[in-house]
């Protein structure tokens, strides 16, 4: 598998792509897979804005460093009509500085278009005039967010960056609250409240959207019961709540908030299945054989009541050391049930090479103004993972139930990992010691040979995140082409409805299948629209995970501000030409600069990905435990700084204090990837397979 080298254009060749802004200096026009990016000086990308789609002509290099330059002659669709920046009052009005710094411009507001706001403010800007070659753009305010130092600001401007909508309208508040909340057995409905069913989530959940029961039969199955909130019977199609939860496409889990998909009256209430309250659901009850195979699963409306809401630490609890409170003792031989069934599905998705990843999870603690006062490492046992298994399991089952009439349908969907990334991968592996030999159409099992390897080894991270960034971004298809990850031909997402778009459009298939088949002309409008939506809430989905994770990295950033001067345990996570990244035990991550390790000169060798001292010999390579010292934590700019070893004296650490600027906390090595196989369910696990 031969690494392809990409082609160039030839100079005075104009052609279409996206620009991207690296710095206020310059950026590329991406193109196409084939193609080498076209660099664009500032001075040559015109009116073009981060993110724009554009017309660049190629011309031959300047600078002699790039294979291909342009400059851009034409802008062809805005990416974004709208700013969020800092407001300055001026004599004929007001400008606004994008707090973006890839969007190089100054809007210029005119007098009364203002809203009020003064100096200082954050707004959001609607563009009303693009800049030209010697003007500015014009705008008008269109939201105050705030003024430094108010409370939830700092998210406040993430949210606004990213679009994300978290007003809901007064139509769509008034559908939910005028909602019948009468709840009673159907003729065409199951029956499942005699079952002792259970809710297992986060202690702090609000939405919950699965139940399970477990039972093992006398023939040595398991008869698994996973019941999902049955939101499509609320949320009808073109209703206002349907066209806000479509526009939304999933819930944000944020540092500090929760933007649900829908109002709180159904994801906090009428759906969500609490205790004790009767509740609609959507069933899917499942034979798991000895081998951990789903040979028979019945799918169908139903009506449940939960006789216990459990939280994840009580069951870990109960399982690990057998403590537990009295009513959840009497559950404990139908957890043990679904523990065995669970893990019998476990291995049998191991056997068939599934990718498992255990990352540590990181949750940053607030306190009642928004700042963070801790961060707590997440671990994960045998009742997350069990609830997961049984979540899988619900998702593929229901997949192979809407592939049976050949009716189009929405799946979750992960491909083949690109082979340009693989060859990185394999790089990595045998600069470490793991050589990766790969066959020409690799396989699931080819990749979890590697992860099994180096567990438990100091790389054993490093590997695990270079194997995720070879991977491609699971996403919804009406084409199903299986799951690469969890090694499955037909996935879907049917076990949250509540916080996931893509799961009430299951439902709504799932209760079309069961019911009245639809005519060709209206099966064919149909198809067009599953194809739409899915690649609509494909990007919500991208979108809200950058927002979790940059509000992630805002409060980690902030969290280490007072830490400066302090020394730490770390471990090199990456290495480049510019220094060493490093990560600490709480899930923090920084640069060393090369020109703050002043021992001595290190030079860097791409082929063995380490850095070495051109006197001592002194070698840093992946993995490689360090003591370092924090000298450097901007939480406006999400950037982390550390020295190598401990700096004891103020004076020495001013000294040290690299003048280049840092790097994003949290944003390097993990990249898209980590949404792909994090599991099935979420709320606090992000689980996102």
């Amino acid at each position: 598998m031969e690494e392809q080298k990409k082609l160039t254009y030839r100079p005075g060749t104009i052609v279409e792509g996206v620009y991207r802004a690296y710095s206020e200096y310059f950026g590329f026009v991406l193109t196409d897979e084939e193609h080498e990016d076209i660099y664009v000086s500032s001075k040559d990308a015109g009116s073009a804005v981060n993110g724009d789609t554009v017309e660049v002509e190629t011309m031959v290099s300047k600078t002699g460093r790039h294979s291909t330059e342009g400059r851009i002659i034409n802008v062809l669709e805005r990416a974004n009509k709208t700013v969020v920046g800092t407001y300055e009052m001026t004599k004929n009005g007001g400008d606004v500085l994008p707090l973006d710094e890839k969007i190089n411009m100054l809007v210029e507001i005119p007098l009364g278009e203002e809203m009020g706001a003064v100096t200082g403010a954050r707004v959001v800007v609607e563009v009303t005039k693009w800049p030209g070659r010697w003007t500015n753009a014009e705008g008008r305010v269109t939201e105050i967010l705030g003024y430094k130092g108010d409370k939830g600001l700092d998210i406040d401007i993430i949210v606004a960056e990213h679009k994300i909508p978290h007003v809901f309208s007064q139509k769509v508040m008034n559908e939910a609250q005028h909602l019948s909340r009468d709840i009673y057995p159907e003729p065409e409905i199951m029956d499942f409240r005699n079952q002792h069913l259970v809710t297992i989530d986060g202690a702090d959940s609000k939405d919950l959207d699965d139940a399970v029961y477990c039972e093992k039969r006398p023939n040595g199955h398991y008869m698994l019961g996973v019941h999902i909130a049955d939101v499509s019977r609320y949320v009808k199609p073109g209703s206002p709540l349907d066209e806000e939860a479509y526009r939304r496409g999933n819930s944000v889990y944020l540092a500090d908030r929760v933007i649900p998909m829908l109002p709180f009256e159904l994801s906090n209430d009428l759906c969500s299945l609490n205790h004790d309250e009767d509740r609609y659901a959507m069933s899917c009850i499942m034979d798991v054989d000895p081998d951990g195979k789903v040979t028979t699963e019945k799918i169908t409306p139903s009506i449940i009541r939960v006789k216990r809401r459990c939280n994840y630490e009580e069951v870990n609890k109960a399982f690990d050391e057998g403590i537990a409170p009295d009513d959840l003792k009497a559950l404990l031989p139908m957890l043990k049930d679904l523990d065995d069934c669970a893990r019998l599905l476990r291995q049998e998705r191991h056997n068939r090479g599934a990718l498992e990843f255990d990352f540590p999870e990181y949750k940053v603690i607030l306190d009642e103004e928004g700042k963070p006062i801790r961060i707590v490492k997440r671990n994960r046992g045998e009742a997350e993972r069990m609830i997961e298994d049984a979540m899988i399991a619900a998702n593929e089952a229901v997949a192979r139930f809407l592939t049976r009439d050949g009716f189009t349908s929405i799946y979750r969907v992960h491909d083949h990992p690109n082979a340009e990334k693989l060859e990185a991968l394999k790089h990595l592996a045998a600069i470490i010691g793991y050589p990766l030999h790969l066959p020409e159409e690799v396989q699931p099992r080819d990749l979890q040979q590697l992860l099994e390897k180096v567990k438990g080894s100091e790389v054993e991270q490093v590997i695990e995140v270079m194997t995720l960034r070879s991977l491609a971004t699971a996403c919804y298809s009406t084409d199903n082409v299986g799951h690469f990850g969890i090694a499955s031909t037909c996935y879907t997402h049917f076990t949250s409805p509540i916080r996931r778009y893509s799961d009430l459009l299951v439902h709504r298939l799932i209760r079309q299948q069961l019911g009245r088949k639809l005519t060709k002309q209206a099966e064919e409008k149909q198809a067009a629209f599953l194809m739409k939506a899915s690649e609509h809430i494909s990007l919500t989905e991208q979108n809200a995970v950058d927002a979790e994770r940059e509000t992630t990295s805002l409060k980690m950033t902030e969290y280490m501000e007072p830490f400066v001067g302090e020394p730490f345990d770390a471990h090199v996570t990456g290495v480049t030409k510019f220094g060493l990244f490093v990560g600490l035990d709480n899930g923090v991550e920084g640069l060393i600069h090369v020109s703050t390790m002043e021992d001595d000169e290190y030079l860097y060798n791409e082929e063995t990905m380490t850095l070495t001292g051109r006197f001592n010999g002194k070698q840093y390579s992946l993995g490689m435990p360090v003591r370092v010292t924090l000298v450097r934590a901007d939480k406006d700019k999400q950037e982390v700084d550390f020295i190598m070893g401990e700096i004891h004296s103020p004076l020495n650490l001013e000294k040290r204090r690299p003048g280049h600027g840092g790097r994003r906390n949290g944003n390097r090595g993990h990249g898209n990837g980590r949404s792909h196989n994090k599991g099935a369910k979420g709320k606090g696990r992000r689980n996102r397979k």
